[in-house]
């Protein structure tokens, strides 16, 4: 019998990543076809060029329908939080006596929450922060227990309808016959993060080039969730400015260079590819400058968000934005005072924040 594929688009804020994979021995993956299609991105819940998107989706659908031929009839578009609005909802059933808790009843739960909060939005996901039976029992999955009464503070996902119609067409029109859209802080949140973490309470930083996602996760679901213009493309930008180098020799500057390496005066510099050299400590300042307005919006979003976050809870950071600069998570711990580490998939050779979104989707579908 054919493996199950699935085709993935993984919509980044600088790329388009499409993906057709299989599952693999241990929860790999086995990747049959995959390619990057750059676009302009978006910024404040729009597309900046929305014709040229178009086409770019439909060049993506297309290489995925020639890769998989009859083998998958479905893409599922991983949504990032920039179109995406999180609400949670407490929802309580009771049963006329004691009973084991089946599928349904979970159902039944959400669906007396549930509230489409405008007709411009669509619901693409829903999962449980944490489940409650009688005797205050609380658990992440109540199927199969017994009780009389079923609680739930349950976690919805809504897309924005621009962005459905934006993506539905043209994949529909290469040949597939459904388009599903999931949230991929949610995927991340659930590949990334262990039980363990997710069940106290867990912070998700996804910095990618344009945007930034901030996501408070707890049991299955997002607690909170709020997205910001930030990331490393405006880093680069900043490095460009300052140093007047092309934008590619700010990126390469922007690699090379290490904040916590010692200043060594008039000989601190770094160097580009083309023979050209950028004082070192005027870069880092750039970067440290960027890196502090990350924060104040980390801030913001923290005292957004309304709940009180423990000290010993890390920000686990994922995404290209920041994470390949040396030293931008120990700037943002001491600036923060709060732990930060980089999570990565434990999939070998893959084991890279810039994998994250797309091994996280790969792995929600299956």
């Amino acid at each position: 019998m054919r493996k199950k594929q699935v085709a993935v688009l993984d919509v980044g804020s600088s790329k388009i990543t499409a993906v057709l994979g299989e599952r693999g021995i241990n929860n790999t993956f086995l990747i049959k076809a995959r390619k990057d299609f750059v676009y302009d991105g978006f910024s404040e819940r729009e597309f900046l060029d929305a014709e040229t998107l178009g086409k770019v989706v439909a060049s993506c659908a297309r290489y995925l329908k020639n890769a998989a031929g009859e083998n998958a009839d479905t893409v599922y578009v991983g949504v990032p939080g920039a179109f995406t609005d999180v609400t949670v909802k407490d929802s309580q059933i009771s049963f006329s006596k004691k009973k084991k808790i089946t599928e349904k009843d979970l159902d039944d739960l959400f669906d007396s929450a549930f509230v489409l909060p405008s007709a411009k939005k669509a619901l693409i996901n829903r999962s449980a922060i944490v489940f409650e039976l009688d005797g205050y029992r609380r658990l992440a999955n109540p199927i199969g227990e017994t009780s009389e009464t079923l609680k739930g503070k349950l976690s919805f996902i809504f897309c924005d309808d621009y962005f459905i119609r934006a993506f539905k067409s043209p994949i529909i029109g290469a040949g597939f016959s459904s388009v599903e859209f999931v949230s991929t802080s949610l995927a991340e949140a659930m590949y990334l993060l262990d039980s363990e973490r997710r069940d106290r309470i867990a912070i998700l930083l996804d910095s990618g080039y344009i945007t930034t996602t901030y996501s408070l996760i707890q049991g299955d679901g997002i607690l909170f969730q709020d997205s910001f213009d930030f990331g490393g493309g405006y880093i680069t930008a900043a490095i460009s400015e300052k140093t007047e180098a092309s934008f590619d020799d700010a990126e390469t500057i922007k690699r090379k260079v290490s904040l916590t390496a010692a200043s060594t005066g008039a000989y601190d510099v770094v160097s580009c590819d083309n023979g050209k050299y950028y004082g070192a400590e005027t870069v880092r300042e750039v970067i440290r400058n960027c890196l502090d307005v990350l924060c104040e919006k980390i801030e913001e979003a923290a005292e957004k968000s309304g709940y009180v976050i423990p000290e010993y809870v890390p920000i686990e950071i994922t995404g290209g934005g920041i994470s390949y600069i040396r030293g931008a998570k120990a700037h943002l711990s001491d600036r923060l005072g709060a732990y930060t580490e980089i999570v990565t998939p434990k999939v070998p050779l893959k084991e890279k924040p810039t994998e994250s979104s797309v091994l996280s989707l790969l792995d929600l579908t299956f």
